[in-house]
């Protein structure tokens, strides 16, 4: 999608954007993960130069969590973490037999709980790998969104988490009509992050 040297400029051009519709709008939104499909063939001597990046089990629901089910678990031969950032590469076999493609998430650029992964880094990850696959906006709020409302426009799905046999305090509308959008996920950030007070995301 972007190309060539203008990675950070196209980068720095989605910031603006997104701050100059807060300001017209009155609103908050922020870039909290980004995503870059990318050739390991090409790029990944140059990402090992950045640190180490450690070997992790795959099969790690919380791992595979963070995918936000871009990838199932079948199609992911192996992932990687960076030192201890929020940092991941997942090599995937759906290009197989070449196995040459990997999936750069780098996620909790906007958190509460902790620092987010370093600027520095993510430029130099930008840098190296050129391209952004997509982002994900995210909105929070210090209230409880309106479910009800939403249901009258959307097909809202509660999710249900088989560990504990119950239905949680996260929502996900997967059709959302507009073109680029995939999905919309609405969860308790507050809960999740065991932060004081309350804390609502739409992302």
């Amino acid at each position: 999608m972007y190309k060539g040297n203008y990675t950070m400029n196209i980068l720095q051009e989605l910031e603006n954007y997104i701050n100059e519709f807060n300001q017209d709008n009155n609103e908050n939104n922020s870039i909290d993960t980004i995503r870059i499909d990318f050739s390991k063939q090409h790029k990944k001597k140059s990402l090992e130069q950045l640190g180490r990046w450690k070997k992790i089990n795959k099969n790690d629901k919380r791992i595979m969590d963070k995918l936000k089910r871009r990838l199932s678990v079948d199609e992911v031969t192996s992932a990687y973490q960076l030192e201890n950032h929020n940092i991941y590469y997942y090599n995937s076999n759906k290009d197989k037999p070449k196995y040459r493609v990997a999936t750069m998430v780098i996620f909790g650029l906007k958190q509460y709980h902790k620092a987010p992964p370093p600027q520095n880094i993510v430029t130099k990850i930008l840098s190296i790998l050129k391209d952004i696959t997509n982002i994900d906006l995210c909105f929070d709020m210090k209230q409880k969104p309106n479910l009800e409302l939403l249901k009258k426009h959307f097909e809202l799905k509660r999710y249900f988490d088989k560990k504990i046999k119950a239905y949680t305090d996260t929502y996900y509308i997967n059709e959302t009509g507009v073109l680029m959008l995939d999905k919309i996920c609405i969860y308790d950030k507050a809960f999740k992050n065991k932060l004081t007070g309350i804390l609502w995301r739409i992302e």
